[in-house]
């Protein structure tokens, strides 16, 4: 009986590695199929619209990083997170820093992954151009559909090992199936966990956010430089002014040295 156990138990192994072979089979087939249909003699507004639903089936995950510089850092670190609510984002890191020249914010949000561009470009109409930008793009369609034909594989395999279990004779018999289904199981739930992973990934994108503004400190000293500047220019322009307010009094004066030297010659 053991021996006949074994017996079955290889061709379920290999039945299952003939489906998952298939199964990729099928995966590759299907895109070569797309590929040739792309690449086909097709009406200019057809292939538009195929492409634009092959593109909008893809799986993609978004995330990305931005800073902005403000003038207000208490009215911007006010208004960030009111768009975070309104978008209903989620804050998952947040820190303040403070050094002598300047204060910072930086913090991680999760956006609906269905509002991420709107919510970038609404940080840039309310914060202005950023200094920094950058959105980064992964395609795991392809990723995820291997996994989800995994899991289906996986479980056929598991549900013969169910069967098996309940043809089983011998306590031998029953510990090798159940170490079998147990170790299949397992797998099913590595590979549900990933899938798991890659939906929350997909619900949402994650966006590092930075703003920081120059200290008060240092904007009060560029201030009273750019005001002496400023002072010292018209204090010279008034200086001038004064010069042109009092040339008759220079012309006069200037009258009387020379009668002086003329008296002195004679």
């Amino acid at each position: 009986m053991k021996t006949s156990i074994l017996t079955v138990l290889l061709s379920v192994l290999l039945l299952s590695c003939n489906q998952s072979n298939n199964n990729y089979d099928a995966s590759v087939s299907s895109d070569e199929m797309v590929e040739s249909q792309d690449l086909a003699g097709i009406p200019n507004e057809n292939t538009h619209t195929d492409n634009d639903k092959i593109y909008s089936d893809r799986l993609l995950i978004k995330n990305g990083s931005i800073r902005f510089k403000t003038n207000d850092f208490q009215t911007s670190k006010k208004a960030l997170f009111s768009l975070i609510e309104h978008y209903k984002g989620i804050v998952q890191n947040e820190n303040t820093d403070r050094y002598d020249n300047s204060i910072n914010l930086y913090l991680d949000c999760k956006i609906p992954s269905k509002h991420f561009d709107a919510f970038v470009d609404t940080l840039e109409d309310v914060f202005g151009r950023p200094e920094s930008k950058n959105i980064r793009v992964e395609d795991i369609t392809k990723s995820y559909r291997d996994t989800e034909a995994r899991i289906l594989t996986k479980k056929e395999l598991e549900n013969r090992y169910r069967e098996l279990l309940k043809q089983a004779k011998t306590v031998s018999e029953i510990l090798e199936i159940e170490a079998k289904l147990n170790e299949v199981r397992y797998e099913i739930e590595q590979y549900e966990q990933m899938l798991k992973n890659y939906d929350n990934q997909l619900a949402y994108s994650t966006l590092s956010i930075s703003l920081y503004q120059e200290s008060r400190r240092e904007l009060e000293f560029f201030k009273k430089v750019g005001d002496g500047i400023y002072e010292g220019w018209n204090n010279f322009l008034s200086f001038l002014i004064g010069i042109v307010h009092l040339w008759p009094f220079v012309i006069l004066i200037l009258v009387v040295i020379y009668l002086l030297k003329i008296r002195r010659k004679r």
